[in-house]
């Protein structure tokens, strides 16, 4: 009877193109292996998805320390669409990922560019010095950056005194505190982009330069016909990346202005700590949060379909 209904099974996976075993099967061959996988995706779960729902929850109620939950609906996000501060914080929070992911790109390509030329102590020496920024904490980089443009005692402000100008103030003003945190921003963090730049320029082969040069093709020539085209799926990586942790960065633009002076660089991240833990409305700070998220997983999959068009073109 078991034989019979073995051959059954056979005569159906035949018939219908089906797979020799079934998911039980793979189950029971390969129950060690995916005992191992649950771990993670468990441990994934908990300390991911479970605080993004328990978030979406938060953002439809009313949490304060020390004070009830109260059911509000979409209060918090109709907060957000009416709130002048989070308008502004939304649009500099903006301006500032797009300028300084395009700055950290462009410096970084400049940086690995340079780096390829080099060999042996050199480019040891010249990798160690100018990629050291990106290994310093952000609340460092803070920190150092104010004390470099402080007007008082600041580096800038002693160079504009050796030459009797009056320093500028860059941490105050109407112009300068932006320029200043898209800035030291770059400055923190272009050397992530030199780094996969680096990478990506050793693996393109020499022969296509060799090629290139036979043809009379000069510097710029190569640049843009051999090495630029190498490079596009690595900007894109990139650009994903940055754009994400561009707009979660906190520390280094807190210690720099706060947000101020007054509000007028007021960037999300920084609201997000405002409204939490001074204001103590927590489903507020939770939607802004959510807002942030929503704008990371669009770039992201903006970027993915870019890669996936790339990669068409070379099948």
């Amino acid at each position: 009877m078991a034989s019979r209904n073995e051959e059954r099974r056979m005569e159906i996976r035949q018939k219908y193109g089906l797979e020799e075993t079934t998911v039980l099967d793979r189950l029971r061959e390969h129950k060690t292996d995916y005992l191992f996988i649950a771990v993670p995706v468990i441990a994934f779960a908990m300390f991911f998805y479970y605080p993004i729902f328990r978030g979406l929850w938060m953002t439809l109620h009313r949490i304060q320390l020390g004070g009830e939950n109260l059911w509000v609906g979409l209060q918090n996000y109709q907060w957000l669409l009416t709130n002048d501060l989070f308008i502004f914080a939304l649009g500099w929070s903006c301006v500032f990922v797009a300028c300084s992911t395009f700055l950290q790109l462009s410096v970084g390509m400049l940086l690995a560019l340079l780096l390829n030329e080099l060999r042996g102590w050199r480019e040891r020496w010249a990798t160690a010095s100018l990629m050291a920024p990106y290994f310093s904490a952000p609340l460092v980089g803070g920190i150092i950056w104010a004390w470099f443009l402080d007007p008082s005692y600041g580096f800038v402000a002693q160079i504009f005194q050796m030459f009797g100008l009056q320093p500028i103030r860059f941490l105050s003003g109407t112009f300068w505190p932006y320029v200043s945190l898209i800035v030291a921003q770059t400055w923190h963090d272009y050397a992530y982009a030199g780094i996969i730049y680096a990478a990506a320029l050793k693996s393109i082969p020499a022969s296509q330069y060799e090629a290139a040069a036979l043809n009379g093709a000069g510097r710029i020539r190569r640049f843009f016909g051999v090495t630029l085209p190498h490079l596009k799926i690595p900007t894109i990586i990139i650009l994903a990346i940055r754009t994400a942790w561009n707009f979660a960065e906190f520390a280094q633009p807190f210690v720099l202005t706060g947000g101020g002076p007054g509000t007028r660089t007021m960037l999300l991240s920084i609201l997000i700590y405002r409204v939490a833990f001074l204001q103590t409305f927590f489903g507020r700070a939770y939607a802004i949060g959510i807002v942030m998220l929503l704008i990371s997983i669009t770039s992201a999959v903006l970027y993915i379909t870019l890669i996936s068009e790339e990669e068409d073109m070379y099948l």
